[in-house]
């Protein structure tokens, strides 16, 4: 069973561009019939059959040399109602010119109404999507629902992080488009989109192209004429949401009241940020450490030189200790080692079960096997936080090192 979830889940990832096109030629379309543009295109393809047609029967004996065929003629037509004017063929008698002469002004009215139609439609479109009212279509791209002071912040670590690569963010939130288009101006480097709407509504989040997004980050929300009195009672509705249509997507919350963290911990958010949560640490410590707070801002501020970051272990150290791996990152010039993520394995059937050969323990493995049944295959990766765990401690394949250095 666990074997086919994930083969379905591979040909859902491999359908997920396909419908992506789909849905982009969908709503295209849909733009094009709101403007009658195929009942136009149908006209001007009428008009150049019918001329083509009138102008082959004027010429067909006078001059047969041009028009041998009728794809003659309609290749004349096309070269002439587009205005292209080849010359490899034309008409010499009165009745094929006179046919010329009209093809030739309703041509130029007919595509210049064609192009304008067109050309309002991609207009159109961009304006939307500047208001936030457009669909979004995006794969691997950064969502981030609500906005608050501390937003551009945001955007401007996105960008900083990326070191030159080019980031995806979709912004939902109910801002106005004024406020939208200067942000994106005083941001060139982010590939900033917008959709414009309530984060908590399931509608709103497909038009963000959540479920095809990489990650989620949710504000605590006070755009448009929201306030933060029931931000946090929003940002739980979304993260439910999110989780709803995206279960693998990573997510962040940030949450004013730490009473509300149980809700978002049921929700699956991986990690869960209350604000202010360490001015009192910081505050506190100004009193007996005046220089804590400034190492805290030193590394955790984008403009600073040096600051934490986290990189994977060596293969070539693993089961080495926290010292030897220390020295290694010293040496390279990577960072100093402070800390460790450690990644703790998942409970499995066999952990619980014993290795003997006892009938009750066979009769349960056999059961499961046949029902094709994991009861442990929800549950999460462990994840701690090992932060100078000693200089003896073996060093597994699954932790990751944090580093204070520079971002290569």
């Amino acid at each position: 069973m666990a074997d086919q979830r994930r083969e379905e889940s591979g040909r859902e990832v491999a359908r997920g561009p396909l419908r992506g096109l789909i849905r982009r030629i969908a709503g295209l379309y849909q733009d094009f019939g709101r403007e009658r543009l195929p009942r136009l295109m149908l006209f001007v393809l009428s008009l150049i059959l019918m001329g083509a047609g009138l102008v082959f029967l004027s010429e067909l004996k006078a001059n047969r040399e041009m028009f041998t065929r009728y794809f003659d003629a309609f290749w004349w037509a096309v070269v002439t109602i587009t205005t292209t004017g080849y010359g490899d063929r034309y008409p010499v008698t009165v009745m094929g010119r006179v046919f010329a002469i009209a093809l030739m002004f309703l041509g130029v009215v007919s595509i210049s109404i064609l192009s304008g139609t067109i050309a309002s439609i991609f207009v159109e479109r961009k304006m939307r999507e500047g208001k936030g009212l457009q669909d979004i279509s995006l794969r691997g791209h950064t969502v981030i629902c609500g906005w608050n002071r501390n937003a551009e912040r945001i955007l401007e670590g996105l960008l900083h992080v990326s070191q030159g690569r080019k980031v995806k963010v979709v912004l939902v939130n109910e801002m106005d488009a004024e406020e939208f288009q200067a942000l994106a101006a005083r941001l060139p480097d982010l590939d900033l989109r917008f959709v414009r709407g309530d984060f908590a509504n399931e509608k709103v989040l497909k038009r963000a192209c959540l479920n095809t997004a990489k990650s989620a980050i949710l504000l605590s929300d006070d755009s448009g004429e929201k306030t933060l009195a029931n931000a946090d009672e929003r940002t739980i509705l979304a993260a439910l949401a999110i989780k709803a249509l995206n279960p693998d997507i990573t997510t962040s919350a940030e949450l004013l009241n730490p009473e509300n963290e149980q809700h978002l911990i049921r929700a699956n958010v991986e990690d869960i940020l209350v604000s202010g949560e360490f001015n009192g640490f910081l505050l506190a410590f100004s009193t007996l450490s005046p220089a804590i707070p400034l190492l805290a801002k030193e590394m955790l501020s984008f403009a600073s030189r040096k600051f934490i970051k986290q990189a994977p272990v060596p293969p070539p150290m693993v089961g080495k200790t926290f010292l030897e791996l220390s020295e290694h990152f010293l040496k390279s010039g990577s960072g100093t080692l402070i800390g460790l993520l450690a990644e703790e394995k998942k409970i499995s059937l066999g952990d619980i079960l014993s290795e003997g050969s006892k009938a009750i323990d066979e009769f349960i493995r056999q059961k499961f096997a046949e029902a094709e049944l994991d009861v442990f295959e929800g549950q999460k990766q462990q994840l701690k936080i090992l932060l100078n765990p000693g200089a003896q401690y073996v060093v597994k394949a699954t932790d990751s090192a944090f580093l204070i250095g520079a971002v290569e």
